[in-house]
């Protein structure tokens, strides 16, 4: 009988401590979001890519400095990226960094700031 309560108790105590550990995390809006340029010469060439930046941010919510986590594929539509991600701003706070995904296509640049995580 004891191995069974001590057994309820433990199962208790995971449930409880999954259940915590699974809450969604807050994203982090930004404020001021200039798009990048589609530089010329990209255009030209008709190169498009996907890439991944992380923002490192300032408590005032200025980005610091910009990492690529994924490359677009081209280094110009990279550097583009970095630019403009250098100039936004985001909410003040405590958030270190925030992953901003751009996708460079034919029709222009999108930024789903929808889809911005804080990162660890």
């Amino acid at each position: 009988m004891n191995v069974v309560i001590a057994l309820l108790i433990l199962l208790t105590a995971l449930v409880s401590a999954n259940s915590q550990s699974s809450e969604p995390r807050e994203k982090h809006r930004a404020i001021y979001a200039p798009p990048p340029e589609y530089p010329l010469g990209a255009r030209q060439r008709h190169w498009t890519g996907k890439g991944l930046f992380l923002c490192s941010l300032r408590p005032d919510g200025t980005v610091s400095s910009v990492k690529i986590l994924q490359s677009t594929g081209h280094d110009v539509l990279d550097q583009a990226g970095t630019s403009a991600l250098g100039r936004w701003k985001f909410q003040p706070g405590d958030v270190k960094g925030v992953k901003v995904p751009l996708t460079f296509t034919m029709s222009g640049v999108r930024h789903r700031m929808s889809g911005a995580v804080i990162s660890d």
